[in-house]
């Protein structure tokens, strides 16, 4: 499993809305071309599907499947032998928000996964962690 873990100064309520911002994450984030969220509109939980495009990698679907507004969302996709979950956190601290992004793959061929884009992975991850942290620093993002 990766788990990346950054620090904000910036408030846990800043961080969530550049965070769950899911749609918007193409224009703060470089580890995403495109998202689209396939189901709809109104407010996002558990359920909603969000097509997923990032450099490098296959198109993917992923669901949220856990939902705690303000704390944490979690979502999933699925691939032949290999099922991707990514959850994002946020912890209040006593001058900022901790940011906890973690990947992790189960499945038959999750070794294989990991093996071939476990580095690349880690560099996405940790590269959204820094863009978030800053984005929430320097007043960006979301309107």
């Amino acid at each position: 499993m990766i788990e990346v873990t950054r620090t904000a100064k910036a408030a846990p309520e800043r961080v969530w809305a550049l965070l769950s911002d899911i749609e918007k994450w193409p224009a703060l984030l470089p580890t995403f071309n495109q998202i689209t969220r396939l189901d709809g509109t109104g407010p996002i939980g558990i359920g909603t599907k969000f097509d997923v495009r990032q450099p490098g990698l296959p198109k993917a679907v992923y669901q949220i499947t856990d939902w705690e507004p303000g704390k944490l969302f979690t979502w999933q996709s699925q691939a032949p032998g290999v099922v991707t979950t990514a959850s994002h956190r946020v912890e209040p601290t006593a001058d900022g928000t901790r940011i906890v992004l973690t990947l992790d793959w189960t499945g038959p061929l999750a070794r294989i996964s990991t093996l071939l884009l476990g580095r690349k992975a880690r560099r996405y991850v940790s590269s959204e962690a820094e863009h978030i942290a800053q984005a929430a620093e320097d007043g960006e993002g979301t309107d």
